[in-house]
C-alpha cells in the first residue's frame, strides 16, 4: 500500500512539472525591498517603476512586450527577462534558443542563448513533454546568477562574460 501511494505522489509531481503554463495575464512584481516593481501589461509593454514611502510610484521605463519571468535589480537599473517557458523547453529546443535578456535602463544590453549558457545541450534533462533547462536565481547590478542542470552559472554585466559550471 505504502509503494502504491509512493508511486502516485510520484507521477503527479512529475505530471505538474509538464502541466501548460497559464494564459498570460497582466501582473506586478520586485525586487526583494520592494524599491523596485515591474507591471507587464499584456500584448503590450513592460513598465519599471520605483516605490517610495507610502508606495508612491514614480516610472523610470519602459521594455517592449509581455514578459513571464521578470527579475529587477535591487537599483532599478537592471532587469533581467528568463525564458517565457521557464523553466522547461521544448523537445525540438535549438542551442540557438534564447534563455536571458538582460536590460539597463529599459536598453537591451544583450541576450544569451541556451549553447552559451550549457557546455553541452546533452546536458538537458528530460521531463514527460519537455527539458528541464534551468532557471534564472537572482540579478544585480554586477550580473545574473542561473542555476542550469549543469549547475550554477553567472553572468557579469560589463563585460558580458559568462562563468559556466566546471
Amino acid at each position: 500500500m505504502k509503494f502504491i501511494l509512493f508511486i502516485l505522489i510520484f507521477t503527479s509531481v512529475i505530471a505538474h512539472a509538464d502541466m501548460p503554463l497559464p494564459e498570460p495575464s497582466s501582473y506586478r512584481t520586485c525586487d526583494t525591498f520592494i524599491n523596485f516593481c515591474a507591471y507587464s501589461e499584456v500584448d503590450k509593454k513592460t513598465t519599471i517603476y520605483a516605490v517610495n514611502g507610502k508606495f508612491n510610484i514614480k516610472e523610470l521605463y519602459q521594455i517592449p512586450g509581455w514578459h513571464r519571468s521578470i527579475f529587477i535589480s535591487q537599483t532599478g537599473r537592471y532587469v533581467a527577462i528568463g525564458y517565457s517557458g521557464l523553466n522547461l523547453v521544448n523537445k525540438d529546443v535549438t542551442s540557438q534558443e534564447v534563455m536571458l535578456t538582460i536590460y539597463k535602463n529599459g536598453k537591451l544590453v544583450k541576450e544569451y542563448t541556451l549553447g552559451q549558457l550549457l557546455h553541452t545541450m546533452d546536458s538537458l534533462k528530460p521531463t514527460s513533454s519537455h527539458y528541464h533547462w534551468g532557471s534564472v536565481i537572482d540579478i544585480d547590478d554586477y550580473g545574473v546568477e542561473l542555476e542550469t542542470v549543469e549547475g550554477l552559472v553567472g553572468i557579469e554585466h560589463s563585460t558580458g562574460k559568462i562563468y559556466l559550471p566546471y
